[in-house]
């Protein structure tokens, strides 16, 4: 693996170079900004399939090498840690590539198209030694964290049941979106917002032993030049069973209007034998963990402490989201310490392949109309099992 100069006394460390591969809006809005504010980063080649694009997208960021194929990048001698922003169908291969030469890599979610990916990749990044990372964003904000926080500290007592819902209207128009198209994305919904919410139940509650899945189609989206494909969910309801006893519910979905600034709406219930939290980001200017305790005065708005605000601005949720990835460095920044230092960070592609695991037991719930513990999709690969409809 690549070794980097440094020492845990915290002396100054050399520029890891890193290269992005993909030049999505994604790429563009998070993380060539949070990769342009770490000093401790050279972004020395970006790779893109069309190269006008890839090379206005280099320009931008002057970043000074540029390819139009991933495995002339990866063999280029120019990084140390890569990027990976491309469609979900070219994570394993991409990412695996990355991995057999000893490099660091920061890997979008889903992980893969199924479990068996995956995890091939979360086995290779461990025998590798390098650091890795799946981009659980939500994770990292301000509030999420205090939720956090409350739950470790024993606000609620012993956890009784959870309901997340994760709302966007981004695949409403009826555009073909590789997103909805299973050969592409391995799942609708499902893994491209669901993903993000199954990471935090685990992370607040522990391990999902059990899934019961229905997959709902909303909306069509023909295929521009006509042809057939796949379609994926666009709206996943998943009831959870929790190892410790809880009980839980996500709802993930890509069909909901929601007038605010970014189009979307998370809300957040925790429910135990001691207390209440109640959480909700609209994405544009509320930002709220509200709570009550079993004896209290009933459900008060609570002050998310400074320390997890860390200077981030209150006003608006963009200004929070630009501060926490871009000034504190948290996620990106994270991961480009830790390579740099050869340590582990969270969450990484174990932790991806666990989610991925999860995700292969719903769609295996949705496909049999029946409880499924997680444990049944270990290793089984269900992407060509996944009907065209839901």
């Amino acid at each position: 693996m690549p070794t980097r100069p440094g020492s845990e006394a915290g002396n100054a460390l050399s520029q890891l170079s890193v290269g992005v591969i993909g030049t999505s809006w994604w790429a563009d809005a998070m993380y060539l900004p949070a990769l342009a504010a770490r000093p401790e980063v050279r972004v020395t080649a970006v790779c893109g399939r069309d190269q006008d694009r890839a090379r206005a997208f280099a320009e931008r960021w002057s970043v000074p090498n540029v390819f139009t194929d991933a495995d002339r990048l990866l063999g280029s001698g120019l990084v140390e840690a890569v990027v990976v922003v491309t469609p979900n169908d070219t994570h394993r291969p991409v990412a695996g590539a990355a991995l057999e030469r000893g490099l660091h890599v920061l890997c979008e979610k889903p992980l893969g198209l199924d479990h068996r990916e995956a995890d091939e990749l979360a086995t290779a990044a461990a025998a590798a030694g390098v650091t890795t990372m799946v981009p659980f964003t939500y994770r990292f904000m301000p509030t999420t964290r205090f939720v956090k926080r409350l739950v470790d500290e024993g606000y609620l007592g012993r956890p009784h049941h959870l309901n997340l819902r994760f709302f966007s209207g981004y695949a409403m128009s009826g555009e073909y979106l590789w997103r909805f198209d299973v050969d592409r994305a391995g799942s609708g919904s499902l893994g491209d917002l669901g993903s993000h919410f199954l990471h935090l139940a685990e992370w607040f509650f522990g391990e999902i032993e059990s899934v019961s899945c229905e997959l709902g189609r909303m909306v069509d989206r023909p295929h521009p030049e006509g042809r057939d494909y796949r379609h994926a969910d666009d709206s996943a309801v998943i009831a959870l069973g929790f190892a410790g006893g809880a009980r839980g519910a996500i709802h993930a979905s890509a069909v909901a209007h929601e007038p605010t600034g970014f189009g979307q709406l998370h809300e957040m219930d925790l429910h135990g034998s001691e207390g209440t939290l109640h959480h909700t980001i609209d994405w544009d200017r509320v930002q709220s963990v509200r709570g009550a305790r079993v004896g209290g005065d009933g459900l008060q708005e609570l002050v998310v402490p400074e320390d997890l605000w860390n200077g981030a601005p209150h006003g608006t949720v963009k200004e929070t989201y630009h501060h926490v990835f871009r000034d504190q460095g948290l996620m990106v920044g994270d991961w480009v310490r830790a390579a740099a230092m050869g340590r582990r960070v969270r969450p990484d592609f174990e932790d991806g392949a666990r989610v991925q695991r999860i995700l292969d037991a719903a769609i295996l719930s949705h496909q049999e109309g029946r409880r499924v513990r997680v444990a049944e999709a270990v290793g089984a690969s269900v992407a060509a099992e996944r009907p065209a409809e839901a």
